[in-house]
């Protein structure tokens, strides 16, 4: 049991590391030039307050979730952390389901059936001033 949540919590670190960056550049990627600090520093309050009410919700879940054996409290450890990783996924999938309708396909995260970086694409005025200046027009 510990190796396999040892191996959960890895993964987790991996796609939270993953999902970190991509939040950074959509941030950067979608705020108006000149208030790039201030919706960066939007971002980065609203990420603390989140894990501010996170840390609490799962403290309230771990401490009631189990076995009533006391006036106030369960005891049963093991499912106050599978309700914590239950709810922590039904978040994740809520998240994933906003994130879907987001409709950015040309300008470069591609949100459908399948998310990915898109490459740069060139205008074609300066794809036509390239093909000008090879030619020695």
């Amino acid at each position: 049991m510990t190796i396999w949540f040892i191996c959960i919590i890895v993964i987790f670190a991996i796609i939270f590391a993953v999902n970190s960056s991509i939040h950074s550049f959509l941030v950067v990627k979608y705020a108006k030039s000149d208030e790039i600090a201030k919706s960066v520093g939007f971002y980065y309050m609203s990420n603390a307050c989140g894990r501010l009410f996170g840390t609490i919700g799962s403290g309230i879940l771990y401490t009631y979730v189990g076995r009533d054996e006391g006036p106030l409290a369960g005891t049963d450890g093991t499912a106050g952390l599978a309700a914590c990783f239950l709810a922590g996924t039904v978040c994740s999938l809520v998240a994933a389901m906003i994130t879907i309708k987001i409709n950015d396909n040309n300008d470069g995260l591609k949100c459908g059936p399948c998310t990915m970086i898109q490459p740069y694409k060139i205008d074609e005025e300066e794809d036509d001033f390239e093909e000008k200046k090879e030619i020695g027009a």
